[in-house]
């Protein structure tokens, strides 16, 4: 999925805010500070994603819920049992 939205509109925001810190060490700092926050939003941004699912499949096939979102019917139940990309690697 690669179209703009608000919210990665808003990252794309703070990323040229971070960048466009004048002192290199601070732009770094702060930079590092945002990364090593980047699990803790991946996992909230997970949670959301999954509550998000569930609330849909209370309604809705897992087929349905597939069409809605573009994604494969797979990865609806995956998403909806809290699988993510990375742990199923």
């Amino acid at each position: 999925m690669t179209e703009a939205s608000p919210a990665v509109d808003a990252i794309r925001s703070v990323i040229a805010d971070l960048a466009a810190i004048p002192d290199p060490a601070d732009r770094a700092r702060a930079v590092g500070i945002v990364l090593d926050a980047v699990p803790d939003l991946q996992a909230g941004l997970r949670a959301a994603r999954q509550a998000a699912v569930i609330e849909l499949r209370a309604t809705r096939t897992l087929a349905e819920v597939a069409d809605i979102l573009g994604i494969s019917v797979p990865r609806v139940s995956q998403i909806a049992s809290g699988v993510s990309r990375n742990s199923r690697k």
